[in-house]
């Protein structure tokens, strides 16, 4: 029997799969399991790479299939997590980091994992006791150190946020989710021209980042400056491609919504709704019958300004990307 380290199905799709190249790593994943029908690191990676393409239902099939093969693979029960927390069932997610957590009291992950699924429920206080496990095995691990940090700015506690963002980069200036965390944290402070600067300060260090162009065009729509947001989103649509990035979507229909361009809201729409699964599915449903009730009122004449005044007050907008 051939071993899942030394089969070239499975080499070339890891490869593949560490260039975002999701697709095309499925397809090397399934001769290696067709070789090897019980690698479950093949059945593993190939849940991964669903997951990446918000293939959640699918994801969750192959990792239940690994762990049918390896029961307490640690790696396998964050990945399918994960794969739960981004489909919104947060509970079902924790158990599964509780499973991992048993099997090995020290991963980092599976604690990090469990911390973020509880942030999503709302439950701050809980993720910042988990955390403090995480942090009595290493103080000084970055991702603890922004779980810490996003923790404390859900609770609104702005100035510990950004000093635990910080220690993140003093270890490493170029830390790009620590930068994001620091920009998100201003922006949420109602300081907008200084989150544009922690966003730009990511493109100085990598053009091609993604996500700063989006929360550059999300702090240009909380100012009120669509055109320049619909900039961002579509620089941020000229690197990916015909990648499907939900938050990017998200938030150029929400844009092109404000901009009254509803046919291509519609469009942006739709293609969320079909690639989603749960909440996100379904919000962007609602986001649909919202813009088509919008273009409905435009063909009458009756269409109310999309954009507030000063005093704040005008049409509920749909959902816009967040950290």
């Amino acid at each position: 029997m051939v071993k899942s380290n030394d089969n070239a199905a499975y080499k070339r799709g890891q490869e593949l799969l560490d260039q975002g190249q999701y697709e095309e790593a499925i397809e090397h994943f399934n001769k290696a399991i067709e070789e090897q029908p019980d690698s479950w690191k093949s059945l593993n990676s190939k849940g991964f790479a669903y997951q990446k393409l918000s293939r959640y239902t699918e994801a969750v099939e192959c990792f239940d299939r690994a762990l049918a093969i390896n029961p307490k693979s640690v790696e396998v029960l964050n990945n399918k997590g994960v794969t739960l927390s981004m489909r919104g069932l947060y509970k079902d997610a924790i158990k599964c980091f509780d499973e991992a957590i048993a099997d090995d009291g020290t991963s980092l992950e599976a604690l990090n994992g469990k911390a973020i699924a509880l942030q999503h429920m709302f439950s701050y206080k809980e993720a910042l006791d988990v955390l403090e496990e995480a942090m009595k095995i290493d103080n000084k691990h970055s991702q603890t150190l922004l779980s810490v940090a996003v923790t404390l700015q859900k609770l609104k506690q702005y100035e510990r946020a950004i000093s635990f963002f910080k220690k993140v980069l003093a270890a490493d200036k170029n830390n790009i989710k620590a930068w994001n965390g620091v920009g998100v944290t201003y922006q949420l402070m109602g300081d907008n021209n200084s989150a544009i600067k922690c966003f730009t300060k990511i493109l100085n260090i990598d053009s091609h980042e993604i996500q700063a162009w989006i929360s550059i065009g999300f702090v240009y729509q909380k100012m009120l400056k669509f055109n320049d947001a619909l900039k961002c989103y579509k620089k941020a649509q000229s690197i990916i491609g015909n990648r499907y990035h939900h938050k990017l979507y998200d938030g150029l229909a929400s844009c092109l919504t404000k901009l009254s361009e509803f046919d291509q809201a519609s469009e942006v729409y739709q293609q969320i709704f079909q690639r989603e699964e749960g909440k996100k599915k379904w919000d962007a449903q609602r986001s649909l019958k919202f813009v088509n009730k919008l273009k409905r009122k435009k063909a009458m004449g009756v269409l109310p300004s999309l954009v507030p005044d000063e005093t704040g007050e005008g049409t509920p907008k749909p959902n816009a990307p967040q950290e």
